[in-house]
């Protein structure tokens, strides 16, 4: 039977890049579902104790916790309380639960969580089956889905649909705001650059790629290089940026100066990152299919090359000979 008390069917616990991620995931649930997104219900816990309201949320008030797991879930200030909450609530009234969602593939599972069959590896499933999991989970506790009645959810879809329109027509005219939002974070880049700099004493530079365009960020010998796939003003089907990874250091062009390539550079990997636009955050980015703002994008596409210079320190390539160079090999 379903639990009378529970204020909220499911309360979503995340780092704060993942907000969009758990936005758009209460926009699939509620209706029919309540979905607790802190940063979205402040007026709940106004005037309560911090420490406390999210205790209460996790502990007492959700029939089903979703975690959606990357790091630095668990480190900060207020996941950890929400993590404290959820193991008390799990140890109290079953794993049953708990719902791990695991979004990236390369981040173990921590040891608390106890069984395979409680996580979900999101870069495998992706939101539709995120969503049907969740759903699943609830039938289990005995949570009803009611169905929308027809003018609730002609509402929802209208309102959908008026927003994506909007967001078209926004993509569409000048000023042309993919542009403006790709400079955003590119500008993002630049300040996750200095900061690296000045903690580690590391030469990192960011700026136009010389020779291949671009926006690119180079340290170690290693470099990421992002470009636009815009090609046509009055089409959404190209409103993505391209995001390269190579194995050597990208030069960075200097005003007034001219540059000729001495051989061709080959990117090791590429990713395709689409815009895009939600009503709670306004403009963000998908990587790897995660949804991120400006600055958690920024700072997850530093990680990819933080990940390059990891994985070249500890396989270093073997040493090329001086023909091989002047081949362009």
């Amino acid at each position: 039977m379903t639990d009378s008390t529970k204020t909220w069917d499911i309360a979503i616990s995340f780092a704060s890049a993942d907000e969009p991620l758990a936005l758009q995931l209460r926009d699939l649930l509620q209706p029919p579902h309540s979905v607790f997104v802190y940063s979205k219900e402040q007026e709940h816990l106004a005037g309560k104790d911090g420490i406390e309201a999210f205790r209460t949320a996790f502990r007492e008030q959700a029939t089903l916790v979703v975690i959606l797991y990357a790091e630095p879930w668990g480190q900060t200030a207020w996941t950890r309380v929400e993590k404290t909450a959820i193991e008390e609530l799990a140890l109290d009234q079953g794993w049953e639960h708990l719902l791990f969602v695991r979004l990236k593939g390369t981040e173990p599972v921590p040891k608390w969580v106890p069984r395979p069959h409680l996580y979900l590896n999101y870069t495998t499933f992706g939101m539709s089956d995120l969503v049907g999991a969740i759903k699943l989970r609830l039938a289990e506790s005995g949570v009803e889905s009611k169905p929308l009645s027809p003018a609730v959810r002609a509402a929802g879809q209208e309102r959908r649909r008026a927003f994506d329109a909007e967001t078209a027509t926004l993509l569409g005219r000048p000023p042309w705001v993919f542009d403006e939002v790709a400079n955003e974070l590119f500008d993002a880049l630049r300040v996750e650059a200095a900061t690296i700099s000045t903690e580690t004493g590391w030469p990192v530079n960011c700026g136009a790629a010389a020779a291949i365009g671009g926006f690119a960020v180079t340290a170690q010998q290693q470099a990421i290089q992002i470009i636009s796939g815009r090609r046509a003003l009055n089409s959404m089907d190209d409103t993505y940026l391209m995001l390269k990874e190579y194995d050597h250091s990208l030069t960075i062009a200097q005003p007034g100066m001219g540059y000729t390539p001495l051989r061709e550079s080959q990117s090791v990997k590429t990713r395709k990152m689409p815009i895009h636009r939600l009503p709670d955050l306004g403009w963000c980015w998908e990587l790897d299919k995660r949804i991120l703002p400006i600055a958690g994008t920024a700072q997850a596409v530093i990680h990819i090359l933080l990940d390059r210079i990891d994985y070249r320190s500890k396989n270093p390539k073997p040493p090329r000979n001086l023909l091989e160079d002047l081949m362009g090999r």
